[in-house]
């Protein structure tokens, strides 16, 4: 007798909901199909006559497509061989592998236009959002319409068009700012397990400074919202709110995020000091671009002449969003959010010495970032709100024939330059002619002989990752988290060209793009003929200036007894992507030289019996081995996946019970 009203009580809410949201949809249909349509005119370009170019090949099409065949195949690809020589793949930040959003393109088959795709499904996520914030901040559909439009198709999105994890996690910012707009007026188990949906949307597309850009900036729009409110409850729930976005978005992204802080560690990116770069900071002279789509010449048939990277400097959304936005200053809401998201930003993009950027440099992780001119799309979220407020206004005075012109003109002027004549946005070759047929020339050429092969730092073929696709090992790959060592000891080889026989290339690949045969190089695996024991790494790096692999072996540690001895011998058995088997004689207790990049889970052991390994020639696996006959296996195993993936899981099951309101908690 007491279910029953429960019962009751369940289906009267549901059949309010199922109305509330039939009610949304009519209300908004119209629009959100205007901007659909817009988007995808808009991106029709890039599907059909074009392709995608530059890092959005190099990085996210080649790592994609790598990790989405191996699924395929039945494996999770930890370790891959084809980049350095030997490279940690799965802990690569960029190759956006748990990002929910990029699993039906690696389950379907990623191919380059595949990249396109991703822009335009990211495109229409960023118009939509957008719109939503606006319509909260002033309640008019049209204004809305178009400031979807001026966020989701600007400068930003196109001038980033070749950086896919970039355009993926700013896409979400309108989203993250309605949100906590919502949490500031009443927190809900809901709208917290929504905001660690976005926290982990902004994270899983892998690009960290965009992130790191997001939820900074957002917290200081929390804090002068706060302020110009004088509200400490609304302080207090913000707070909550962000605490979630943080907090139980990063547990959400666990399984990326664990394996890759220990990558960063590991990696280069340690060494940068992006307050020494130089490049990618604001210039007043690039607010014209905002009026004058050429000024700096990126459109077709111009030359560049604007300052540093061609992607940092392109603000164009309209030739009207000036002066719209100039209008849209008379709403309050839409003029305080513009402010505190953009105006904190510029004043840090300016650069050192101007206050701001100095003090923001000393904050975890934003030393280690550079090009502060990626975070535009925070000021031009702000000018979208701004510019979709004008239109507001105007609705007042104009009838629906007019705006309905003049959301033509908007349209087809953003269409025009940030589309159909923009070099910044996508190649216009086909895929075939720039990337899939040269490959399929380069494969042709190599011998059955070539397992490995030497190029410098800079060397590429098509694209410098492509050895994921042509499946041929190479020494050099595209990686801003390339290992540390590793890199040290490749640059050394510029220097001191004895290294190159330590890399065991078969090959090597020549400034016309020409393979040829690599002679005196030493093999995968060796024993060592005499061995230096070094205190630490510095000591290590040191040597590698006049350092010989082919005469000694540096080992890095405390000295063990070995007994180097020339009768000893090992024989590759067995190669795959993250297991190796060989067979050894040694009459003593010797020291096996491999030529992989030590890191963090490689394992070997004999009869069961796990044996030690250390670095060896500064950046290489050595492997400690009895005196005697048998098998070696060597295998790689994350330290930290399995633990960051059981995070996951727990934060995603909160995750439901937070969207069904199990928690209890109702403000």
């Amino acid at each position: 007798m007491t279910l029953a009203p429960a019962v009751g009580r369940f289906y009267a809410r549901r059949r309010v909901a199922e109305g509330a949201v039939v009610a949304h949809l009519r209300w908004h249909g119209a629009p959100l199909l205007t901007l659909a349509l817009m988007v995808g005119a808009f991106y029709a370009p890039f599907l059909l006559s074009g392709t995608a170019q530059w890092d959005a090949i190099e990085v996210h099409y080649s790592g994609q497509r790598y990790f989405g065949e191996a699924i395929r195949a039945g494996r999770l690809p930890f370790w891959t061989p084809y980049l350095f020589s030997g490279f940690p793949f799965l802990a690569d930040l960029q190759v956006g592998a748990w990002y929910p959003l990029n699993w039906p393109f690696m389950l379907l088959g990623v191919t380059p236009d595949t990249m396109n795709a991703e822009l335009l499904l990211h495109g229409l996520i960023a118009c939509a959002g957008a719109y939503a914030l606006a319509y909260r901040l002033t309640g008019n559909r049209p204004g809305a319409t178009a400031a979807g439009m001026f966020y989701g198709l600007s400068g930003y999105f196109v001038g980033h068009s070749q950086h896919v994890g970039m355009v993926q996690t700013a896409a979400w910012l309108p989203w993250l700012v309605l949100l906590m707009d919502a949490l500031a007026t009443s927190v809900t188990p809901r709208r917290l397990a929504l905001a660690a949906v976005v926290g982990a949307a902004l994270a899983l597309p892998g690009h960290f400074q965009t992130a790191l850009y997001t939820g900074v900036f957002t917290t200081l729009w929390a804090t002068l919202d706060t302020l110009w409110a004088r509200s400490w409850p609304r302080a207090r729930r913000l707070a909550l709110g962000l605490t979630a976005v943080a907090a139980w978005g990063a547990a959400l992204a666990a399984i990326m995020i664990a394996p890759g802080l220990e990558l960063v560690r590991q990696s280069v990116r340690t060494q940068l000091d992006g307050t020494q770069v130089g490049l990618g900071y604001f210039h007043v002279e690039d607010l014209l671009t905002l009026i004058q789509p050429d000024h700096y010449g990126v459109l077709l048939d111009s030359n560049y002449t604007g300052p540093g990277d061609v992607t940092q400097h392109y603000f164009y959304a309209g030739i009207l969003l000036v002066p719209l936005a100039l209008l849209g200053m008379t709403s309050l809401k839409a003029l305080r959010t513009a402010l505190a998201l953009g105006l904190p930003f510029v004043w840090y993009a300016l650069g050192p010495g101007t206050g701001l950027f100095d003090l923001v440099a000393q904050w975890p992780g934003f030393r280690s970032v550079e090009l502060p001119m990626h975070g535009w799309f925070l000021p031009a979220l702000g000018l979208a709100l701004l510019g979709g407020a004008g239109v507001a206004a105007l609705r007042r005075s104009l009838p629906w024939p007019a705006l309905t012109i003049l959301f033509v003109l908007l349209f087809v002027d953003v269409l025009t330059f940030n589309s159909l004549m923009n070099r910044l946005t996508y190649a216009r070759s086909t895929a075939e002619d720039l990337y899939l047929a040269p490959l399929r020339a380069f494969q042709a050429q190599l011998d059955p002989s070539a397992r490995r092969i030497y190029g410098p730092p800079m060397a590429s073929i098509v694209y410098r990752n492509h050895a994921l696709q042509s499946r041929v090992e190479t020494t050099y790959g595209y990686n801003p988290l390339e290992l540390t060592r590793y890199a040290e000891y490749v640059d050394s080889a510029q220097e001191n060209p004895r290294l190159v026989a330590g890399l065991a290339a078969t090959h090597y690949l020549d400034g016309t793009g020409i393979v040829e045969p690599l002679p005196d190089t030493l093999p995968l695996a060796f024993f060592a003929g005499r061995v230096t024991w070094l205190p630490d790494q510095a000591s290590s790096r040191a040597a590698l200036d006049h350092f010989d692999p082919r005469v000694e072996t540096i080992a890095i540690g405390q000295p063990i007894d070995l007994g180097p001895d020339s009768g000893a011998s090992v024989e590759l058995l067995r190669r795959a992507e993250d297991v190796l088997v060989l067979h050894y004689r040694s009459p003593t207790p010797n020291l096996l030289r491999m030529a992989l990049p030590i890191y963090p889970g490689w394992h070997a052991e004999h009869d069961s019996q796990e044996l030690t390994t250390l670095p060896v020639d500064h950046a290489f696996i050595g492997v400690v081995v009895p005196a005697g006959e048998g098998d070696i296996r060597l295998w790689y195993a994350p330290r930290y996946f399995w633990l960051g993936a059981a995070a996951s899981i727990v934060a995603f099951i909160a995750v439901l019970f937070g969207l069904t309101n199990r928690f209890g908690l109702t403000r």
